[in-house]
């Protein structure tokens, strides 16, 4: 990843970006462009919805989805940490930085989810409060974290301003642009904005790419910008649960992704690029789409499939638990079906002989691992 540097702007060098504030305006011939490709993603999303809505497996894939958000967009910043060891970690709870950020990038999804959910809207608040979870005992923590930054800074491959490949707005202009965002994100609290036609996936991607453009705060943009992807996505009832994110997609193309995201930003005196950012983004929200009804079929295929070999309920609570925690221990099913330990380890073990799980040679705190779910999240 583009390291963020601090640094002081000296007349004669680069220059912040005087970044326009929102609304964006489009042509009738790029708002048609934009909507054949809405009508496409906007059906994949409510085919998941439903899917989701009837699944048997909904609420353990909703917690893996989120826990394979964690590790994809912290992934993109640069951090080499795996789901599978993001599993793990659920047991072990290990003070290393990288599981660090994944964890704080959970919690503070989960802090945002939840105030939705709630009914409250996305406001400057809300971003402030996610941004404390997201930098909580974070290496190199400063002391501002949920505080817009009060110096410059700038993004590139060195620590040289002369290398910088962009320069955000000043520290000054912090409040009045995120002011602007929050006002764009909620419209007129009283009024209906008749201007405003835009689909809400097309105003998605544009309050991503402002936030990233904004860049407020001296680290954590790019994790806090995509939790907002999906924050707005359930605003506006584009999804009904957090199950729809994009970072894995991203992250596959992340200088595809970083290169438009400078487009929109009118990169070396060119005219903000907007349409190229807003299809990538559309496209991509269509291959997600599809990537998670994939997910999920096949999620559901394999637990019905171990259901069918199981006759004991008790059995059938621990396979269940399993499906939650695909890396898992007779402490963590204990916690969440309140079965006694040894009731837990025969389900276990009658699980094993089935070759439903595999387990490791530890003499105590054994460990189970469901293989085949790992791979349908990961593959």
């Amino acid at each position: 990843m583009s390291e963020i540097n601090i640094v002081r702007v000296v007349n004669g060098l680069k220059k912040p970006y005087q970044l326009p504030l929102l609304p964006i305006t489009f042509s009738a011939d790029q708002e048609l462009a934009f909507y054949k490709r809405v009508v496409e993603a906007t059906s994949k999303l409510e085919k998941l919805k439903q899917k989701l809505h009837y699944s048997l497996v909904n609420q353990s894939f909703i917690q893996l989805l989120t826990l394979h958000e964690s590790v994809q967009s912290t992934r993109i910043e640069g951090t080499q940490i795996t789901f599978s060891e993001m599993l793990e970690d659920e047991i072990e709870q290990q003070e290393e930085w990288e599981k660090i950020e994944v964890r704080n990038y959970r919690n503070a999804l989960r802090k945002g989810v939840e105030s939705i959910q709630l009914g409250y809207p996305i406001s400057e608040r809300l971003v402030r409060d996610m941004h404390r979870e997201l930098m909580k005992d974070e290496r190199g923590a400063t002391g501002s974290a949920g505080e817009y930054r009060k110096v410059q800074n700038f993004i590139g491959p060195t620590k040289k301003l002369k290398d910088a490949t962009y320069i955000p707005p000043e520290p000054q202009l912090m409040g009045e642009y995120m002011s602007n965002l929050e006002k764009y994100i909620n419209g007129h609290p009283y009024l209906e904005d008749e201007t405003e036609t835009l689909h809400d996936l097309i105003k998605t991607a544009i309050i991503h790419a402002q936030f990233e453009s904004i860049h407020p705060f001296l680290d954590g943009n790019g994790r806090l910008g995509r939790i907002l992807i999906v924050l707005y996505m359930l605003q506006s009832k584009l999804i009904n649960s957090p199950i729809f994110f994009l970072s894995e997609e991203l992250e596959k193309e992340k200088f595809k992704y970083y290169s438009l995201l400078n487009g929109v930003r009118g990169i070396s005196g060119n005219n903000p690029d907007w349409e190229s950012w807003i299809l990538f983004f559309l496209d991509s929200t269509i291959r997600m789409a599809d990537d998670q009804y994939q997910k999920l079929d096949k999620a559901e295929q394999l637990y019905n499939n171990g259901l069918k070999k199981l006759t004991k309920m008790s059995t059938k609570q621990v396979w269940e638990g399993v499906m939650k925690h695909p890396i898992v221990t007779v402490n963590q099913i204990q916690q969440e079906t309140k079965l006694a330990a040894s009731t837990i380890r025969k389900g276990l073990n009658e699980l094993v002989a089935f070759g439903l799980v595999y387990s490791d040679n530890r003499q105590r705190n054994r460990r189970f691992f469901q293989y085949d779910l790992i791979r349908i999240m990961t593959e």
